[in-house]
């Protein structure tokens, strides 16, 4: 890995950063301890936490072991497909063309977690992560137009993302670069029309997003349809319940006019 997407020189050297080869750069503090304060998520790629090093927060994710189960790569050429480098030579772009922190959540660098720096839950992962700015707040529908204008910056980057729903946004930021592939990539899984086609595609999937009725969280525009859908359903299906116990507590209760033509008859007798 070190020497092919990852670079031993650490983010803050002066030497210039390849644009034709990205490799991305060692996080500067990679020696600190690593104060974990919160499980933000896993998934198939890693885990990722919240945490604290030299008083400052960061987002970090660690990797899983990957294993390539493609047929259209063979050799070294399958490292191509691991979250790492995916990860590692998207942000080894941005940070060489000056755009840091500006379509993507901003990247600090990768580093090797020692023995020291580890969690015993965290067996089954790599030693291997890749250290983020922490942000709190997940993506708005006011965070939209941004999000549709600052694609341009990954069309420009050579970049062509993957997984960009919403929740893989916080405010305006990608956060989750696991799947997005950087030129140059092996050329059996690159198509430059697909590339151009995903950011057409893009802009009106976005466009179409929306606050769920089910939490307020946004979500694709379709996820939301079949939300109130389901709700609908269920109001639906709870008035019909409703109308049914109303009428079974009807047929308990007895017939007052009945009651009052008997006795009315009664009386004229």
């Amino acid at each position: 890995m070190i020497g092919r997407w990852l670079s031993d020189l650490p983010m803050d050297d002066p030497a210039r950063k390849s644009t034709s080869k990205p490799m991305l750069r060692r996080f500067i503090l990679h020696t600190k301890p690593i104060k974990y304060l919160h499980l933000l998520g896993s998934g198939t790629e890693g885990v990722v936490y919240r945490v604290e090093i030299e008083g400052k927060e960061y987002a970090i994710k660690v990797f899983r072991n990957w294993t390539y189960t493609g047929t259209k790569l063979k050799g070294r050429a399958q490292h191509y497909t691991f979250p790492i480098a995916n990860e590692a030579r998207a942000f080894a772009r941005l940070d060489s063309i000056g755009q840091n922190g500006t379509w993507a959540v901003k990247c600090h660098g990768w580093m090797k977690i020692s023995g020291r720096q580890r969690l015993k839950s965290m067996r089954e992962y790599t030693c291997w992560a890749i250290v983020k700015d922490y942000l709190p707040h997940p993506v708005s529908i006011s965070d939209i137009p941004e999000i549709r204008r600052k694609m341009k910056i990954a069309r420009k980057a050579l970049i062509h993302p993957s997984d960009t729903q919403p929740c893989n946004y916080r405010d305006s930021f990608f956060v989750d670069l696991g799947r997005v592939k950087t030129h140059p990539y092996p050329p059996q899984m690159w198509s430059n029309r697909e590339r151009r086609e995903f950011f057409t595609w893009f802009d009106g999937y976005a466009s179409r997003w929306e606050v769920s009725v089910r939490d307020g969280s946004v979500v694709e525009g379709w996820l939301n349809q079949e939300f109130k859908r389901s709700i609908a359903e269920v109001e639906a299906r709870n008035k019909r319940d409703e109308a049914a116990k109303q009428r079974k507590l009807l047929a308990t209760v007895p017939d007052a006019t009945a009651d009052d033509q008997s006795d009315w008859t009664s009386n004229s007798s």
